[in-house]
């Protein structure tokens, strides 16, 4: 996606603290040890340590790592949080002692990495008995042409009026055919599917929630310009509750969904 949705915090509230609360709700206890794989740059391992919680934030990328451990030093409430460390490491080499974790976290990594099954036995292994897996993840593949139709409605009709950074054809037939062709057709590299995540996560763990949520409205956050702060604003609540609206009517597939398991006996 173009542009940062960190540029203003109402927008930050709509994807990122939004996501947050959903991994909040999915923890239970008090000072647990939590793994998070593909941390990025590391604020939901941060605000999970802030709750108390000794928290491991691993992710392939040495860079965003550095990223991480800059704000962790930074952190003016280093005093008062549980411990936390950022490793480089890519999860398929990396490993600890099984039975280590209370929790092992997920956040829209999944799809991105090879071999689903492998990884998730890996947590598997990593989580202690009765440990809980949570996911939330996007599954690209759900996305269909009436999502599609709705998004690019609202993304041209932003450009028209000089509030969106993209160059959308002209046309909604080329428009919705070309959003579709890039996102289904047009990856380089495997992603992986809905059902090759869902399947060794209800084999693996015991399924205790599953959810789905919004995320095409990050793809619109993304790009959106409004001078005007608070219009912009306006214009971003009013664009998510449209779309939580079409998911709970089941107008359109979402695409972010949300798993919760307890770890099965092997």
């Amino acid at each position: 996606m173009k542009g940062s949705l960190w540029r203003q915090p109402y927008l930050i509230e709509l994807t990122y603290a939004d996501n947050f609360r959903l991994v909040e709700d999915s923890i239970h206890g008090r000072s647990l040890r939590i793994l998070e794989v593909g941390c990025g740059t590391g604020f939901m391992s941060l605000e999970l340590a802030r709750m108390g919680h000794d928290v491991v934030g691993i992710d392939l990328d040495e860079r965003i790592i550095r990223v991480a451990r800059r704000t962790m030093e930074t952190d003016p409430y280093s005093k008062t949080r549980g411990d936390l460390r950022y490793e480089a490491a890519d999860f398929n080499k990396w490993s600890d002692a099984a039975g280590t974790y209370d929790i092992v976290l997920f956040s829209r990594v999944l799809h991105d990495l090879p071999h689903p099954r492998s990884i998730l036995s890996r947590a598997h292994r990593l989580l202690k008995n009765r440990g809980r897996l949570v996911c939330l993840e996007y599954a690209y593949d759900r996305m269909d042409q009436r999502a599609v139709t709705w998004l690019y409605q609202i993304q041209r009709a932003l450009e028209l009026t000089g509030g969106y950074s993209s160059h959308l054809p002209e046309s909604p037939r080329e428009g919705v055919e070309r959003i579709l062709r890039e996102n289904l057709y047009g990856r380089k590299e495997h992603i992986n599917k809905f059902e090759e995540m869902r399947h060794p996560l209800e084999q693996l763990f015991h399924k205790g929630r599953f959810s789905w949520h919004c995320y095409y409205c990050w793809g619109i956050f993304s790009s959106m310009r409004i001078h005007d702060r608070n219009r912009e604003k306006a214009l971003a609540i009013f664009f998510r509750g449209m779309e939580q609206l079409l998911i709970d009517s089941r107008e359109i597939q979402p695409v972010l969904f949300h798993f919760v398991g307890t770890k099965a006996s092997a």
